[in-house]
This record gives structure tokens, sequence and C-alpha cells, in this order.
């Protein structure tokens, strides 16, 4: 084909072309025209409402309950007696020796009622004087036992309990060879001493003893 025939195959196309526009001018405005965009396309982002976000607060820890003891309802148990010993300078007592007629004081008392509770005591094979010492309870006993095997029938206790302030004999004791006596005191919160002598004993032993009921009493909290 020469380019004569190419021209002459257009110019028919335009003619065709002129010729529907001319009898149909409103076939074009169907046509709708897409925006050219080339090779770089813009994506379309779909923008998704944000859900509302829920703050959750972190609860407080629980505090651990305190545990409450629980009170021991049962009676304390009586603790160890004390050792009374003797004064190392008993010369600044004002009474240091025993009236010549100690069987003045007479015989063992009554002992007292119910079960008693020892909280101090002396034991030793000496006389001597003892260190001040002060009793808590409104009643309470001396408890004497005297132990001779060597020569029993020359021994011979003797025991007085002073007051350590003026030196007045409040109670006395006398034990003829061995044996045990017996005697009750109602002085309390008072500087006690004991003078003590003895003559042919192996060995003695004062318990300081006061009745249950009056030592759960004193220990009581108040």
């Amino acid at each position: 084909m020469n380019k004569g025939d190419i021209y002459t195959l257009i110019g028919g196309f335009v003619v065709i072309l002129l010729i529907a526009v001319i009898a149909n001018p409103g076939a074009f405005s169907k046509i709708q025209l897409q925006p050219f965009s080339g090779n770089n396309q813009t994506a379309q982002v779909t923008k998704v409402p944000a859900s509302p976000v829920t703050v959750v607060t972190p609860a407080a820890p629980t505090p651990t309950p305190t545990q409450i003891p629980e009170v021991n309802q049962t009676p304390q148990p009586p603790a160890a007696p004390y050792r009374i010993t003797y004064m190392s300078n008993p010369f600044t007592y004002p009474v240091i020796h025993l009236p010549e007629h100690m069987e003045s004081f007479g015989a063992s008392d009554v002992p007292l009622a119910g079960q008693s509770i020892p909280f101090a005591y002396i034991e030793e094979s000496r006389g001597g004087l003892t260190k001040v010492f002060s009793v808590p309870y409104g009643i309470w006993a001396l408890n004497m036992s005297v132990t001779a095997n060597r020569q029993p029938q020359y021994a011979t206790f003797r025991m007085a309990l002073c007051d350590a302030r003026t030196g007045a004999i409040i109670e006395g004791a006398e034990i003829q060879n061995p044996g045990t006596m017996y005697k009750v005191v109602r002085v309390s919160s008072t500087g006690l001493y004991m003078i003590i002598s003895i003559n042919n004993v192996d060995s003695f032993r004062i318990t300081l003893e006061t009745p249950q009921q009056v030592y759960e009493k004193d220990r009581s909290p108040t």
C-alpha cells in the first residue's frame, strides 16, 4: 500500500466521523473520560474510626490482715526461786547478833492452806547474815529444814528475820537436832535480812513460799 492509499483511507474515516457527529451530536456525551494518572496511582486509604480505648486502673493490693495473737488464759508457770546469799560486810546492819532467848518465838505455825509456791530460798552449811531482800506478797512463810548427820544430838539452828531499816526482829526460830520448822510472815515490800547461826549442822535450807492464789494474783498484769 502506498502513501496515497493511506491518506485516502484516513480521509474516509474522518468523513464518516463528521457525518456521525452531525447526525447524532449527543453520542459522545455518554462517553465518561477517566482521568489518566499514569503509573503513579494514589492508593485509597480507608480511615477506620478508632475504637475507644478503655484504661484499666490496677486495683490496689489488699493489705495482709494483722494476726492478733491469742491470749493465753492458762496460769503462768512459777518462776525459778531466787537464791538468797550472804552479805560480805554485815557490820553495816543495825543488828548483827541473835538474842539470847530464841525459844521465846515459839514452835512452828500452822502451814498455810492450799498449795504453796516457792519463790526464794537460802541453802548453806555455815552461818552468816544475808543480803537485804524484799518480799512482795502480803502473806508468806519460812519453811526451814535442818540436816545433821555427824552429831545430831548437838545440832542447833537459830534464825532471826530482821527489818533492814530498824533491826527489829520480825520472826525467829530455833531447831534443836535435825528437824523442820514453819513460820508464817505478814510483812511485804519491806527491806529484810536474816541472821543465821548454826552449830554441828551439816546443812540447812530455808524456803520462802506463798499460797498459789496469792502468787498468781500478784503476778497477774494490772
